[in-house]
């Protein structure tokens, strides 16, 4: 269910061989449409990002085509849905069906949803694989210039207290307390951090590294200013990974598989065996409040899924635990063994590892591309890892997009004097 960028692009996101022969004007102009709407929609209303990618899905449903290797990651997510709709039959979130009414109940069905996510994200992503190169490289430059105006925009109003965005507030007849304001601007960072992958590259290739620069910068600024403090270790830790990937090819890329692979199997026992060896009450007189609160939650999650390692306590549990955990575990692999056992974190484990392994697959054609596509995928498992719940619709929506934006990025045709692939492969 949670969806996320890597060669896997190969089978899950790229266009046909013959891309740059055909010309596909529809789905040109559904993934330019993406592309404008994605800097408007990240700095306005993120969590807009559900719409527009399942009306992405319905966009493109006339043309898709799914092809077997579509079908694997396509199936795991399936099957993790089935799993999660059958947990509900012991869920203390479990809700009474008969009992629903208008559409505000149906938007508490958290498994119905996650079904309609797979069929409508996942034919985002697949359907637009069928893009000609011409038209995903149109759709890619706008998308590049469009988040680095974002990241402009975004730090230059987290610098001044987010008197931009009150004032748009407030065009719409509401106006929006300054602190409120400031939340929402720091919205905008997480979908920086996502993007900043493909939309390097993609500005790399069109030989305006003067840029990355900005976007580096704008970033950063906004993220501090705004203490998103997962954004700044997802970029940093990205940026290790995308390093290590480029450097080292296909031996880093096999480096990712396991550690991408490692929170899924051990998020639990480590946070145990960090509780017993004090690391944990080391962390609580070291970090800030924010932090604080998240050592405890994760203590207390851990805790809990000693009592029902292999089935776990049923989708949506995360919120039955009361003060214990507010809303959700601020980590998914806890929130997943907490929910979904170990069934549901390996399955979500198999998801990511199988996009991981697509990097390996990818370092052997281009280490640019699959070092984009490693930083992309660090980089959302981290922010997942510290910030989000599994199951936000928004959320998902942006794994997805990013997936549609790294498929974009490999279409820009490499620039003579930009890519080093060549000599880092003999190296």
């Amino acid at each position: 269910m949670i969806a996320i960028p890597s060669l896997a692009l190969n089978r899950l996101g790229d266009a046909p061989s013959d891309g740059s022969d055909r010309r596909t004007p529809w789905l040109s102009g559904v993934a330019v449409f993406v592309a404008v709407m994605t800097p408007l929609l990240a700095y306005i209303a993120p969590l807009g990002f559900a719409p527009l990618l399942a009306l992405t899905g319905l966009l493109v449903l006339p043309g898709l085509r799914l092809t077997r290797a579509a079908a694997p990651p396509l199936l795991i997510l399936v099957a993790m849905a089935v799993w999660a709709a059958i947990s509900l039959s012991w869920s203390p979130a479990a809700i009474d069906v008969s009992k629903l009414k208008g559409y505000d109940d149906l938007e508490t069905l958290t498994a119905m949803k996650l079904f309609l996510q797979v069929a409508t994200y996942g034919a985002a992503v697949v359907g637009l694989r069928g893009l000609s190169d011409a038209g995903a490289r149109r759709a890619a430059t706008v998308l590049a210039y469009g988040v680095v105006a974002l990241s402009v925009v975004a730090a230059l109003d987290s610098l001044s207290g987010a008197t931009i965005y009150q004032k748009l507030h407030l065009a719409t007849g509401e106006a929006i307390r300054p602190d409120l304001a400031m939340v929402k601007v720091s919205l905008s960072t997480y979908i920086l951090a996502l993007l900043f992958w493909p939309a390097a590259l993609i500005l790399s290739r069109l030989s305006r590294r003067g840029l990355i620069g900005l976007l580096v910068l704008a970033t950063v600024v906004t993220s501090k200013v705004c203490s998103s403090d997962a954004c700044l270790v997802a970029l940093a830790a990205g940026g290790a990974i995308w390093a290590m990937v480029y450097l080292a090819g296909r031996n880093g890329a096999k480096v990712l598989v396991g550690l991408v692979a490692a929170p899924f199997v051990l998020a639990p026992l480590a946070v145990l065996i960090a509780v017993e060896t004090g690391f944990v009450a080391w962390l609580h007189r070291m970090v800030p409040a924010s932090w604080d609160m998240r050592l405890n939650i994760w203590t207390f999650a851990a805790d809990h899924i000693q009592s029902h390692p292999f089935r776990g306590w049923g989708l949506d549990a995360s919120r039955t635990f009361g003060p214990g955990i507010p809303l959700h575990t601020h980590n998914a692999q806890l929130q997943l063994w907490l929910e979904l056992g170990a069934i549901g974190a390996a399955l979500a484990g198999v998801f990511f590892c199988w996009l991981a392994y697509g990097v390996v697959r990818l370092s052997e054609r281009s280490r640019a591309e699959a070092a984009m596509a490693a930083g992309a995928l660090v980089s959302y498992l981290v922010i997942g890892g510290l910030s989000f719940g599994v199951w936000q619709e928004w959320w998902l929506a942006l794994g997805a997009l990013t997936l549609i934006a790294c498929r974009l990025a490999r279409a820009v045709p490499r620039s003579e004097w930009t890519d080093l692939d060549e000599i880092a492969q003999q190296g």
